[in-house]
């Protein structure tokens, strides 16, 4: 911890950052699909696991065991991290008793995934919506004291867990209560190739954005800090790269990129 802030696991970010995140408080990572925002946010979850923190993946998108495989590619030890499988079931054909995800459903942690995905119940679904997910992680939060957390991600959270007309007010809600919970959180949002600001980048605290180029020499990939409340920050964007120990953020004398980039 520098400054009462606390380091993303992303040396290059950390200058950016100035230090790295104030504590305590709801961040957005957000960028196209293929930009390294859930591999960034694993980073972030594995500082915190070796600084003895108890850190929380709560997974709304990818089952668990493809989460497990894609971090197979890095040179990471990610057995202490934490996975909520918060994704909803396939529902039959036929229909079927459907009940909210249960409030005492535990994570396991990376060691303890199996390589399979979870099968779906032939009898009941669990169906995720916002308000059962934050009764569980406000459970989980008490008993478990939870120190980081990434939710990935609110896309998936706002399309399959939100109905269309609640979508403002229940997005505030969530961001409030993670918040108030005393969790410094990252939560991914899936943004367009030529994207506006998500709507949950004016409740954060922080906005960090992955920017995806392609010319014909390949794929160019860009990082900016677009909000940072409460400290000053570095606002040039920088080329990173996604390595085989994560992302790798070139930024300080030499790494700036175009503001247009």
């Amino acid at each position: 911890m520098t400054d009462g802030k606390i380091r993303t696991g992303i040396a290059g970010l950390d200058r950016m950052l100035h230090g790295g995140l104030v504590p305590h408080r709801p961040y957005i990572v957000s960028g196209p699909p293929g930009s390294g925002k859930t591999v960034l946010a694993m980073q972030f979850l594995l500082e915190g696991v070796q600084g003895g923190e108890r850190c929380l993946f709560v997974a709304l998108e990818e089952p668990p065991n493809e989460i497990k495989q894609n971090m197979r590619a890095f040179k990471w030890v990610a057995d202490d991290v934490e996975i909520l499988d918060a994704n909803s079931d396939i529902r039959r054909f036929e229909p079927t008793p459907v009940i909210e995800i249960s409030t005492e459903v535990e994570p396991a942690r990376m060691r303890d995934i199996e390589d399979r995905i979870r099968k779906t119940p032939d009898f009941e679904s669990h169906e995720v919506t916002v308000h059962s997910l934050q009764q569980l992680l406000k459970n989980l939060f008490i008993k478990r004291r939870y120190e980081r957390v990434v939710i990935d991600s609110m896309t998936a959270l706002r399309y399959f867990c939100m109905r269309e007309f609640e979508e403002t007010l229940t997005t505030q809600s969530f961001m409030r209560f993670l918040a108030e919970s005393k969790v410094t959180s990252l939560l991914t949002v899936e943004l367009p190739e030529e994207g506006e600001a998500p709507p949950e980048a004016f409740l954060a605290r922080g906005e960090i954005r992955l920017h995806k180029l392609r010319d014909e020499t390949g794929i160019k990939r860009f990082i900016s800090v677009e909000k940072y409340k409460g400290s000053s920050h570095d606002e040039f964007v920088y080329p990173f790269h996604i390595t085989g120990t994560g992302v790798v953020v070139q930024s300080g004398d030499g790494g700036k990129a175009p503001a247009a980039a």
